[in-house]
């Protein structure tokens, strides 16, 4: 019979499962401070009920609060979004930014119609970034607010 070589893994040490768990913690926190999955790609004949339509090649900015949850983190959420307003200043022809308390928002595309409805975001505030050019991103972490809206400005 011919030999069978048997090879044992090492356990991590403290300091690599530290960081691998920092590193999967870090990874989660990314997917869900941005995401898309409350957009929804609609007829372009849907109506909004209370809210906003924006079509390409115009840029929208809205900062939102969903009131439907009772949740009181919204002070960060109001500072920031009022220090972006009077950076960028008030909306222009093709570029719109804003707190508003719209209840739904349809952004059109050239081939393409995306569709979000605030009482469905499962945080209190968030931002709706829509560039003119890609599907709208829905940004729940007000510290990454400025960073985003200067890669579209």
């Amino acid at each position: 019979m011919g030999n069978i070589d048997i090879y044992i893994k090492k356990p991590f040490n403290s300091k690599q499962l530290r960081m691998r768990i920092l590193v999967s913690f870090l990874f989660l926190l990314a997917l869900t401070s941005c995401s898309t999955k409350y957009i929804e790609q609609v007829n372009s004949d849907k109506k909004t009920r209370f809210g906003f339509e924006i079509t390409a090649p115009s840029k929208a900015i809205y900062f939102v609060e969903n009131k439907n949850i009772g949740d009181s983190t919204s002070k960060n959420h109001t500072k920031i979004a009022n220090s972006m307003y009077n950076k960028y200043g008030p909306a222009r022809d093709n570029f719109f930014i804003g707190t508003t308390n719209a209840k739904d928002f349809k952004f059109n595309l050239a081939n393409k119609t995306y569709y979000i409805a605030v009482e469905n975001l499962p945080k209190k505030t968030a931002m709706i970034l829509f560039d003119g050019e890609h599907k709208p991103v829905v940004v729940f972490n007000p510290n990454k607010y400025n960073r985003l809206i200067s890669k579209i400005k």
